[in-house]
């Protein structure tokens, strides 16, 4: 099968000898399917030609932590990624966490690009601020939606 794709991903790693656990970013390289099929052995390190490819490498490394924390299992066949059973809980206060950044964001949103000079005089680009804006909104009640059904 060939691989269609490959993106950065967080893999936690536990060390028996220590009794410790690092973490570091992989090159997860997939299937057709979307499944994983192979990993860089060792971690890698963001670079990039110029500052600017390098700048736009770290932003991908960033992206790994959208994902779910995979961890390298041994199995009959060989090792495996799985999403790292310890990868963080939901507890109460990330719901009025991710309202607070949300909040914050549309402030910053507002203040550096909303009142920006041609958002104010281009009817396109203010049309695509907008969007951004109500995405935030949404994303602010959506989780202040999703505490109140969890707490009643």
């Amino acid at each position: 099968m060939r691989m269609s794709h490959w993106n950065y991903r967080v893999i936690r790693k536990h060390h028996t000898e220590s009794d410790s656990v690092t973490y570091h970013v992989h090159e997860v390289y997939y299937r057709d399917d979307g499944k994983i099929d192979v990993w860089t052995q060792e971690p890698v390190a963001p670079m990039g030609e110029t500052v600017a490819e390098l700048r736009e490498d770290i932003r991908y490394f960033l992206r790994a932590f959208r994902s779910p924390i995979l961890e390298e299992q041994d199995t009959d066949e060989g090792s495996t990624l799985i999403p790292d059973p310890k990868d963080d809980a939901i507890n109460d206060g990330h719901y009025f966490e991710l309202m607070d950044r949300a909040s914050v964001a549309l402030d910053y949103v507002y203040q550096f690009i909303g009142s920006h000079p041609l958002i104010r005089k281009d009817k396109t680009l203010q049309g695509m601020y907008e969007k951004a804006e109500q995405a935030l909104a949404e994303l602010y009640q959506q989780a202040g939606r999703l505490e109140f059904d969890r707490n009643t």
